[in-house]
C-alpha cells in the first residue's frame, strides 16, 4: 500500500512539473475560448430538442441541478439565453436543423483545439490531416452528447420516475455516483482520443480521468462558492459577469483535462520505461481514425 501512494505521489509530481514545464494553463485558455464560441450553436440545438421533445419546466429542472456543480452566474447566462430563445418558437425545427449544423463545425473547432493541447502534454506532433483530425474530433462530441444526454435523463426523468417508483431518498443517494461515472467515461474517452499517439487500450478509470475528475469537482465546487460568496463580478461587469465567469469555469474545466492527459502521459511513459521500450512516443495508427 505503502509502495503505491508512493508511486502515485511521484506520477502526480512528475505530471505537475510537465503541465507547468507545457503551460497547460494558457493551453486551456484557449480550448476555454473556442468552446465559449460554440455555445451560442448549441443553445440553438438545445433549445429545439427542449421545444419538440420536452417541457418548458425542463429547463429550470436542468438549471437547477446544474447549479450543484456550476457557478451561479454561469447558468443564469444559460438560463436567460434558454427562455429567451423559448420565447420564440416559431421555426424551431429550422432553427434545430441549422443549429446543429453550426453546432458540430464549432464544437469540432473546440475539439481540435483540445486536441492540439493534449499533443502538447504527449510531446508529439499532429500527423492527422484537416478531415482526420474533425472525425477523431466528431467521435468526441458524439461521447460528449451522450453523456449530456444520460445526465438529462438523469437529472430531469429521475425524479419524477423516483417519486412513482416511491424511491425518492435513494434515488438522491444513487444520482450522485451515476454523474461521477458519467463524468469518467467522459474524461477517459476524450483523453484516449485526443492525442495523437497508439495508446495501448482504452480504460473507463485511467489514472487521467480519475485525477481530472476529482480536480474538476473540487475546482467547480470551491468557484462556485466563491462566486456565491463575493459579487465583484456583478458589482464591476454588471451583464458581462455571466461570460467571464462562464469563461473562467470553462478555463478550469479545460486544466483539469489537460492536466489528467499530463498524467496519463506520465504514466504511459513509466509503463515504457518498466517495459524497455524507447521513450519516444508512438504516432497513433491510421486505424484509430
Amino acid at each position: 500500500m505503502a509502495g503505491w501512494m508512493r508511486d502515485s505521489k511521484d506520477l502526480l509530481v512528475r505530471a505537475a512539473k510537465r503541465a507547468f514545464a507545457n503551460n497547460i494553463t494558457d493551453l486551456a485558455a484557449a480550448v476555454a475560448y473556442y468552446t465559449f464560441l460554440a455555445i451560442p450553436a448549441v443553445l440553438l440545438v438545445a433549445l429545439g430538442l427542449f421545444s419538440l421533445f420536452a417541457s418548458p419546466d425542463s429547463i429550470t429542472t436542468v438549471i437547477d441541478k446544474l447549479g450543484g456543480v456550476v457557478p451561479a452566474q454561469a447558468t443564469e447566462l444559460l438560463d436567460s439565453s434558454l427562455r429567451r430563445m423559448n420565447e420564440n418558437q416559431s421555426g424551431s425545427l429550422v432553427l434545430t436543423a441549422f443549429g446543429l449544423i453550426l453546432a458540430l463545425w464549432t464544437t469540432t473547432g473546440a475539439m481540435t483545439a483540445f486536441i492540439r493541447a493534449t499533443n502538447r502534454t504527449y510531446d508529439v506532433e499532429e500527423t492527422r490531416g484537416f478531415v482526420r483530425q474533425r472525425l477523431v474530433a466528431l467521435e468526441m462530441v458524439i461521447a460528449l452528447a451522450v453523456a449530456f444526454a444520460a445526465v438529462f435523463g438523469l437529472l430531469v426523468l429521475g425524479p419524477a420516475i423516483s417519486n412513482w417508483v416511491g424511491a425518492g431518498w435513494a434515488w438522491w443517494v444513487l444520482q450522485w455516483p451515476v454523474l461521477i461515472g458519467v463524468l469518467l467515461l467522459v474524461f477517459a474517452t476524450v483523453l484516449y482520443l485526443g492525442p495523437n499517439v497508439q495508446q495501448p487500450h482504452w480504460r473507463l478509470v485511467s489514472p487521467g480521468a480519475l485525477v481530472g475528475v476529482v480536480i474538476w469537482l473540487a475546482a467547480s465546487g470551491l468557484f462556485s462558492l466563491y462566486t456565491s460568496m463575493f459579487s465583484s463580478y456583478n458589482k464591476a461587469w454588471g451583464s458581462l459577469a455571466g461570460v467571464i465567469v462562464m469563461l473562467v469555469w470553462l478555463w478550469l474545466t479545460g486544466t483539469a483535462l489537460l492536466f489528467g492527459a499530463e498524467v496519463n502521459a506520465e504514466a504511459e511513459r513509466s509503463r515504457e520505461l518498466r517495459q524497455g521500450q524507447p521513450a519516444e512516443r508512438r504516432i497513433q495508427a491510421p486505424s484509430r481514425a
